[in-house]
């Protein structure tokens, strides 16, 4: 422990030695204007003929440090109420220029090229927001907390105008960003960080003003400096978005439609030029994108991702320290009824699958000296289900009690873009505290220290559990993540490690699979950033990890897997891989009893992956998977899955993925009689996940789409039993049960479609089918199954949804 401590202390002091690297940023001046630029495209007004032009555009990829193959212009100015960027891309060949539709946010998805803006009013060098046009007119905006995938926030949408036009010389745009729609320090002298992108579509060139140095991949750390911009007095950001909607539903089973109505309205208020006030009242989320539900065995929770949008945009501070899973808001009442809380004669008359979100709000910004604080809060209404006798006397019993969750993220910016963040959720429940409704806290710690160039980083997070209640003793528990090494350049290598106690549990507002673990891991990998030869670019990684329980400390597994990433010159991508456990593992969760274990024999899994050029209209993805172990039990699996895309024009495209898996003989739980009497069975099981997209886009402001989706998954068990012996391995057993075989079905289609007919304002139009099966016969067939999944109790919904964004300074009097 103390050789750590020591390491430690020397690492992080090696961070503040200063570092040779390319450190010169550009600095781009603006002037005031008086009379505000139209918005259309072109830019042949006397203003954008008088403001200073810069250009120089270096390549991010594919060759870091070179010349742009194309010359890219930029032009800002500003007044009291808005930035104004103008660009032309110059290209000799306009008629080349891709300029694919698509959906607000398509963003890498879409085959276009593309300007972006990237701007940082607090300069920290880890926090901004990025505004991004394509040729054909179809806008993205992000918001960027740290660095890496997770640190961007797609989701977030402000209100902001664009327009672009394309001429003999190759393609202009437009942006004007409302001073309401970022946020700054209060000063009279601002010095933002920015800069600017452009992206080649049919070369993949992507190029940028100021340099940025693609082997340490943090680009807000490359920002160049925006200067001129002096006594803005920002105006007040107030706007509303009310909402009406209509749903007209029908199950198959039922003669009548049911008919319902929502009304609410969203609240955005900028308390001052940092900080900023979301709200939702009477939120309705009935037309988001159905789950794709799966048939789970594992013994883990299934992770769903969150589609509701005020819980996915604007949410990036509430994501440090993992602990927070938005999802649980609104979720099933935590005693919902099922057979088991019922007696012989009663029925279940009512039991609402959803808890009803009364409200929820965020305040979130971040102060001159780079504190980002981030509070949010949510509300859900008690529930309750119903329960009949036989004489149809009913009772009604609280599934969940009002409920209150909250959360306070403080984040502060540190030096060569490094943070350090406190983190805290509360889940309070109205009544008395016991082991169902009891209050739940959850405070932790999440940073990240980096060297001058970013090249070494020390990082971690810290997590302490508590569940308070009115009779029993506090449940404490804690979790611990360390990780430090060399995270950037073209030799990478990187050690982590992580402990979770046998009681942390933050799952009342956050999400944990697993307790009781602890891990070791290292990793190793050498990257290719500029081409060589055939190869465009390339990462190969090697990792060793070793796992245990934690409490008694026990052997787990060691896992050893060697991975490559490469992308070649004409830009066909592979990925090859091999997983080896030559230990086995003692697997302490499938038997679902503390303190047991089940011993899987030493397994090997290939893999492989390809996919084509995205550039092209018929564009495919191919992967395959086979695994195989050493046990007596004659055990493999194989997973196939291809999605293959097909663009017609570029207002049209189709989508189909299939997948298929495949194990055989495979043993996993079956039930729990006593603690001597765990029982195991054999199974082959069959998953088929059929996917079929098309989207049709109108304009870049109205599209349709449409999405069909049909998961199948069948468990066979072969009637050979198991009884799990102390060791972890297994005894066979004579188990007579009633068909536990599986056969489960999820079928939903959702069809949407969209009209942003003003700006923050939109109509959709949504219709909405899903089915779900699960019974104990066998289909073996997949036409006979699908036909037979047609003909089951469906829910069918047609929806209309009007939202209008009013801004409190178009409403206002006039002076």
């Amino acid at each position: 422990m103390k050789k750590s401590l020591i390491f430690l202390i020397i690492f992080i002091l090696f961070l503040k030695i200063p570092v040779l690297g390319f450190d010169e940023k550009k600095v781009i001046n603006t002037t005031k204007t008086e009379e505000a630029p139209r918005i259309d495209g072109r830019l042949d007004e006397e203003i954008w003929q008088s403001a200073a032009a810069y250009s120089d555009f270096i390549q991010y990829s594919p060759y870091n440090g070179d010349k742009a193959s194309f010359k890219t212009v930029v032009k800002l100015v500003y007044d009291q109420s808005a930035l104004y960027v103008a660009a032309m891309m110059y290209d000799p060949f306009p008629d080349s220029i891709y300029t694919e539709l698509g959906e607000r946010d398509a963003d890498r998805d879409l085959n276009a090229d593309h300007f972006s803006f990237d701007i940082n009013p607090f300069n920290d060098g880890v926090n901004g927001m990025t505004f991004k046009v394509s040729a054909s007119g179809v806008k993205t905006d992000k918001k960027r907390t740290g660095s890496g995938r997770h640190g961007v926030d797609v989701s977030w949408d402000v209100v902001w105008q664009s327009a672009v036009n394309i001429n003999s010389e190759g393609w202009s745009v437009e942006m004007k960003i409302p001073y309401s729609a970022i946020r700054f320090p209060k000063a009279e002298v601002q010095k933002w960080g920015v800069n600017f992108w452009r992206e080649v579509r049919r070369k993949r060139e992507w190029s940028s003003w100021n340099y940025v140095d693609n082997e340490v991949g943090n680009i807000f750390n490359y920002l160049g400096s925006l200067e001129g911009i002096r006594s803005i007095e920002p105006p007040l950001r107030l706007s509303f978005s009310p909402y009406l909607s209509g749903y007209l539903e029908k199950h198959s089973e039922s003669d009548k439609w049911s008919t319902y109505y929502n009304g609410g309205m969203d609240v955005k208020y900028g308390i001052t030029e940092s900080f900023t006030l979301d709200m939702t009242l009477i939120p309705d989320f009935g037309q988001v994108q159905s789950d794709d539900i799966i048939l789970n065995l594992s013994p883990f929770e299934v992770k769903y991702n969150e589609k509701r949008p005020f819980f996915t945009e604007g949410t990036e501070l509430f994501n440090k320290g993992g602990i927070f899973y938005s999802r649980r808001i609104g979720s099933r009442p935590r005693a919902y009824l099922s057979s088991r809380d019922i007696n012989e004669g009663e029925t279940i008359r009512n039991n609402p699958q959803e808890v009803k979100l009364i409200n929820a709000s965020k305040l979130s910004g971040r102060t001159a000296g780079g504190l980002g604080i981030g509070v949010f809060n949510g509300m859900t209404a008690a529930m309750y289900g119903e329960i009949a006798d036989s004489l149809d006397r009913t009772e009604k019993i609280m599934t969940q009690p009002f409920t209150n969750y909250n959360m306070i993220v403080l984040d502060q910016s540190l030096r060569n873009n490094s943070y350090l963040s406190f983190v805290n959720t509360n889940v309070w429940r109205d009544g008395p505290k016991d082991e169902n409704f009891y209050t739940a806290n959850v405070s932790g710690t999440d940073f990240k220290f980096l060297n001058k160039d970013n090249l070494y980083s020390v990082g971690g997070q810290t997590a302490l559990s508590q569940k308070y209640y009115d009779s029993l003793d506090t449940d404490l528990g804690y979790r611990v993540a360390l990780s430090m090494g060399k995270t950037g350049g073209v030799f990478r290598a990187e050690y982590k490690t992580e402990i979770i106690s046998d009681t942390y549990d933050p799952n009342d507002m956050g999400f944990e699979r697993k307790q009781n673990e602890m891990t070791h891991e290292g990793s190793f990998s050498y990257n290719i950033f500029r081409p060589r030869g055939v190869i465009q670019s390339s990462r190969n990684s090697f990792d060793i990890e070793y796992a245990s329980q934690y409490k008694p400390a026990a052997f787990s597994s060691l896992e050893l897997s060697l991975k490559s990433f490469t992308t070649f010159m004409n830009y066909w991508t592979i990925g090859p891989g091999i997983t080896y456990t030559p230990l086995g593992k003692h697997d302490f969760y499938e038997p679902r009893a503390e303190g047991r274990s089940y011993y899987r024999y030493p397994d090997l899994n290939l893999s492989a992956w390809l996919s084509t050029d995205r550039r092209k209209d018929l564009y495919a993805m191919l992967s395959l998977m086979y695994g195989t172990n050493s046990s007596p039990y004659d055990q493999n699996a194989y997973n196939f899955k291809i999605s293959t895309r097909y663009r017609i024009s570029n207002s049209l495209q189709f989508t189909l993925r299939t997948g298929l898996s495949k194990e055989y003989n495979d043993i996993g739980y079956v039930s729990y009689i006593n603690s001597d009497s765990i029982i195991f069975g054999m199974r082959d099981n069959l998953t088929v996940n059929n996917t079929i997209e098309t989207s049709f886009i109108f304009t870049n402001r109205m599209y349709l789409n449409f999405r069909l989706r049909h998961y199948w998954s069948k468990v066979d068990y072969n009637e050979e039993f198991f009884s799990l012996k102390e060791d972890g391995y297994l005894d066979p057993v004579d188990y007579n049960t009633d068909n536990i075989d599986i056969n489960f079905n999820s079928f939903n289609i959702d069809m949407a479609y969209t009209w942003r007919f003003a700006p923050g304002s939109e109509m959709s139009v949504v219709w909405k089918n899903s089915i779900h099966t699960y019974g104990n016969v066998l289909i073996d067939n997949y036409v006979d199954n699908l036909r037979n999944t047609l003909q089951a109790d469906q829910l069918n919904s047609f929806s209309v949804k009007l939202l209008y964004y009013l801004d409190y300074q178009y409403l206002r009097p006039k002076s």
